[in-house]
Parts: structure tokens; C-alpha cells; sequence
């Protein structure tokens, strides 16, 4: 275990301060963060940094000092009142970093992670501190790691490629899965984004991203009724769990699916999840949302502020084999992507207006989050026997999780050229457990036969509402 830890400051000034509004996907992370902190969930992004040879704790104040000089979201806090939730920009101010010795027979690297977890175990408190935490492990009077945790509001995953970049060029080692920024040119601020959202052609833009959502809920399902009972007793922070999977045979079936529709892995999953959904609904069509990183234009490729935001598409499904539906799903990404950012209030005015006009309940939350990492997913033609040999290295598991999501389900992907992890997030007073472990083994199940064959309709309803026994919950 670590030692107690002492504390270092960096001070640092970086010209004018300023109030200004918030981008539209730093309003998204904010509801999202300000729902999951009374669940004691903090929507948190971590990097752990290894440290070169030779660079010592002034380094790595001087690696801070200037990443908070050079990107202005990282000396932001949020302000709240009557006028709404706005940003401030901060000219000066003082970051303090914790230093831990790594001691005994723990690995360092196992010392720095455990260091890295207990910085992100308090949510953010936005309108009081940076949203960037950080903390230096040394083994024997040497820096070795450097964990940092950002707050969403702040940061994507995106924003933090020319994060990464500027710490790689003066203190860290690159890790293979973190791939360099796109460009070498400095991104929009985050007061320079907002201004543009607040524009002309933002706003023309954002009204035929409106319009078509307003069609999409038109047409896409009812919300299923609450569960009886209405979910966990034990209170607030029961009410969401997690199921993990990974698969070799899910694997080498999104591979295969891929190689023979000619679509995406991502697109084969979106595909999997509304068919699923919709059939075990018996729907007619299948919704979900899928995040657009939102990052096409020059100005926003190395920006250092959140731009991704989640879009909504719809599906038909009934009477589709699998490859008809990975085309129609193929179509739907492409437009629902192509559309790009929203204010969020005026989303959710939308999908108000469409319920009271259909008199239903819609749930717009479902969503895939397709995370890409090093390196491609193989895809590669399979056998049925194949197929089965791997079926056995499967792992389903309930675990727990400090991401919380406003979403009655919610897919995480994680997809690389070593395999898939899902993670399904379920609102248990939605869905009940076995039900998210039936529906976790129909999208395998599903995968599985188009990976040798094309699914026609009436088989793909049959595979994806037979029974079999699913997880071992641990």
C-alpha cells in the first residue's frame, strides 16, 4: 500500500479569467453528473501516465502548470444561478497534487492504479473544484506514475488525445492504446465553442438535428411499463446494475458479421441491440442512441471540452433478416451521425411534445457506447463448430460500477483488436436482472448465427427469444 501521502502546489496564471456559457454536450454531462452524484457515482475519466527516466516532481509540476495554461476547460468551474449553469474561466489559481510511496511487495503499477481509484471514488463537486485531480506514486525517491482523473464536464475521450500528446511530449511514456491527437493544431476553448453553437449556422443546424429526432420519435416504440414492484427496496443506489460480458465467440462472430454484411462492427452491434429489443418487445421497430463524438471539423478535432452528445435513430425490424436490418441500421448511424450537436432542453421539449401527440410514454434512453481502443477488431470468416469450441471461454458476470447513466439500458463496447467487453447498465425498475441476462445472451446468440448464415426474419425472432440458461451471477 501507499504511505500517507504529502502535498505539492502548482500555481499558475493564465491571462483572463471570463464567464461563459456552456457547450451543449458539457449541459448533457452535467445532468448526467448531477444525477449520478446523489447515487454517489461520479461521471470521472482516468489516464494513468508512466513516467520517463529522469523526470523528477518539478518536471511534473511543470507538465501541470502548463497543461492548465494551455487548456482553458481545465481551470473551469461551474456557476449556478437564476441566469442557469454557466462556466468560469479561472486566470489564476492553485492545484495541489498528492505524492505517495509505493512501499513493500506491491507492484508500483498496482499501487499507482489503487492510488487512481481512490481519486475518483468522490464525484466531483463542479462548481467548487478543477475538474482535473492529480497524484504522483514514486518507488524509492523516483516518479515513476502519474494518475490524473477529469471530470466530464470537462473532458471526452476525445479531449483527452492533445491532453495525453502535450504530457507524452515533456513527462510520460506513451501507452499503446492511447493513440496520438489527429492534428497538431490547438483546438476551439471551451468559451470559443459555445460561441459558435450560439451562431447562425449552429443554430440552423441544431433545428434539422431537432426535426429529425421529432420524426424518429414518431415512430419508434412505446416505453415498457414499470416493473412490479417497482425495482430494488435497499434505495437510490441499488436501483442500477451492471452484467459484464466477454466472449471469444462473440468475438469472432461480430468479426464474421462484419466481413460478410460489409458494415461496421459497430454497426453489427447497433444492428444486434435493436433487434433484440424490438423482438423481445415485440416491436415493430428498434430504438436506441448512439454517441457522436461530433469532432469533423477542424476547429473541434483537438479541442479540449466534451462535443460528444448522443443521437437517436430508429430502426424497422419486423419482417428484416439480419443482413436487411445491418443495411437499414447502416443508414440510420450514418444519418443520425451526420446530423450532429443539440441543446438538450430543447430535446427534451421535443420528446415531450411527440408523447403528448402520441399519448404514450417514449423512453429515448437506450444506448450503445461504442468505445474503439488500439487496434481493429479481426474479422474473418468462421464455422459453426468454431464457434461452439469458444463458446466455453465465456464470462458473464455481475460487477459494480462508479458510471451511472440516465438510461434504462445502456451498452458499453469496448472493441479492440484483442476482443469485446460489454457492459449493459439496467434500471432495475424497468428491468429486472434476468431479464438483462436473457437479453445479454439473445444479442451473443444472435451474433453467433448470422456469423455462418443469413438470418432470415422468421429465424431471427426464433434466436432471439429462445431460452437457454445464462450467467453465473458472482
Amino acid at each position: 500500500m501507499p504511505t500517507t501521502p504529502e502535498h505539492r502546489t502548482v500555481l499558475f496564471t493564465a491571462g483572463e479569467g471570463r464567464r461563459a456559457p456552456l457547450t451543449w454536450s458539457q449541459q448533457y454531462y452535467l445532468a448526467e453528473t448531477d444525477f449520478a452524484r446523489p447515487l454517489g457515482r461520479g461521471l470521472a475519466l482516468r489516464r494513468l501516465y508512466e513516467l520517463r527516466a529522469g523526470v523528477g516532481e518539478q518536471d511534473v509540476a511543470a507538465a501541470l502548470r502548463d497543461l492548465l495554461h494551455r487548456f482553458e476547460g481545465l481551470r473551469s468551474t461551474v456557476v449556478r444561478d437564476a441566469a442557469g449553469a454557466a462556466q468560469r474561466v479561472h486566470a489564476a489559481g492553485t492545484v495541489r497534487f498528492a505524492v505517495h510511496d509505493a512501499d513493500g511487495a506491491r507492484g508500483t503499477a498496482d499501487t499507482a492504479t489503487a492510488v487512481m481509484d481512490e481519486l475518483a471514488a468522490t464525484p466531483f463537486d463542479v462548481t467548487e473544484e478543477w475538474p482535473v485531480r492529480a497524484a504522483l506514486v514514486r518507488r524509492a525517491g523516483r516518479a515513476r506514475f502519474l494518475a490524473l482523473v477529469f471530470s466530464h464536464v470537462a473532458v471526452d475521450a476525445f479531449a483527452l488525445l492533445p491532453v495525453t500528446d502535450h504530457l507524452v511530449s515533456t513527462v510520460a511514456v506513451r501507452h499503446p492504446e492511447w493513440p496520438a491527437a489527429r492534428s497538431r493544431e490547438v483546438g476551439r476553448q471551451p468559451h470559443e465553442q459555445a460561441a459558435a453553437e450560439a451562431g447562425e449556422p449552429a443554430r440552423r443546424s441544431a433545428d434539422r438535428t431537432l426535426r429529425r429526432a421529432a420524426q424518429i420519435f414518431r415512430t419508434m416504440p412505446e416505453a415498457p411499463a414499470a416493473r412490479c414492484g417497482g425495482g430494488p427496496r435497499h434505495g437510490a443506489e441499488d436501483r442500477f446494475r451492471f452484467l459484464s460480458r466477454s466472449s471469444p465467440a462473440l468475438d469472432l462472430a461480430a468479426g464474421a458479421v462484419s466481413l460478410r454484411t460489409g458494415e461496421s462492427v459497430a454497426t453489427v452491434l447497433a444492428a444486434a441491440m435493436v433487434a433484440v429489443d424490438a423482438h423481445l418487445a415485440d416491436s415493430p421497430t428498434g430504438f436506441l442512441q448512439m454517441l457522436s463524438a461530433n469532432r469533423s471539423r477542424p476547429e473541434t478535432v483537438n479541442a479540449v471540452v466534451p462535443c460528444s452528445q448522443p443521437v437517436p435513430l430508429c430502426v424497422p425490424v419486423r419482417g428484416s433478416s439480419f443482413p436487411e436490418l445491418a443495411r437499414a441500421t447502416a443508414s440510420a448511424v450514418l444519418g443520425a451521425l451526420r446530423f450532429g450537436s443539440y441543446p438538450p432542453d430543447r430535446l427534451a421539449e421535443v420528446h415531450r411534445a411527440v408523447e403528448q401527440e402520441r399519448g404514450v410514454r417514449l423512453d429515448i434512453t437506450p444506448t450503445l457506447n461504442y468505445r474503439p481502443r488500439a487496434g481493429a477488431l479481426p474479422c474473418r470468416e468462421v464455422t459453426a463448430a468454431e464457434l461452439g469450441r469458444s463458446a466455453v471461454g465465456a464470462r458473464t458476470r455481475w460487477i459494480p460500477s462508479d458510471l451511472v447513466w440516465q438510461s434504462t439500458r445502456y451498452l458499453s463496447a469496448d472493441v479492440s483488436e484483442s476482443g469485446i467487453r460489454l457492459v449493459l447498465q439496467v434500471d432495475t425498475r424497468v428491468h429486472a436482472p434476468a431479464w438483462a441476462e436473457r437479453w445479454m445472451a439473445a444479442l451473443e446468440r444472435l451474433l453467433c448465427a448470422a456469423a455462418t448464415r443469413e438470418v432470415a426474419a422468421d429465424e431471427l425472432v426464433h434466436v432471439v427469444k429462445q431460452s437457454e440458461p445464462t450467467s453465473q451471477e458472482s
